[in-house]
């Protein structure tokens, strides 16, 4: 279950941010989400995702033919609750802002164990074993 904290300015932004880090979530872990894109220069450097619920041109476009409207697309990616989701969207249509922290539970331990870049590899090469001309 995600942890999430509805604020009504963009000012209050950093301060939650700053609280979920204290409680062990890492910036990876942590989402902003906004009914319109939000300028934080200071943020657009850092690993906290950034979402705003208009989307883009083709994320507006692929909604009306869909009928499924911003906030209900990026809430359902959080697992809430059909009470809770309301809730949250007309918190966003009001014009405030959540910030959900959420537990990364998958292991990216994968990528060192399965990718041939991070193999302990000898390249130890000699002169005679190779064709090309001796020095």
């Amino acid at each position: 279950m995600p942890d999430i904290t509805v604020i009504d300015n963009e000012n209050q932004i950093y301060n939650v941010i700053e609280k979920k880090k204290a409680e062990g979530y890492s910036e990876n872990e942590i989402f902003v989400i906004s009914k319109s894109k939000l300028h934080l220069d200071d943020l657009h450097n850092s690993q906290v995702t950034l979402i705003a619920t208009s989307g883009s041109f083709s994320d507006r476009m692929s909604r009306l033919l869909t009928g499924e409207d911003g906030e209900e697309a990026v809430l359902n990616n959080f697992k809430l609750s059909d009470n809770q989701a309301e809730q949250y969207k007309k918190d966003m249509l009001d014009g405030k802002f959540l910030v959900i922290a959420r537990k990364d539970a998958s292991s990216h331990n994968e990528v060192e164990k399965n990718n041939a870049a991070y193999e302990e590899v000898d390249i130890t090469h000699y002169a005679n074993e190779s064709k090309g001309p001796k020095s």
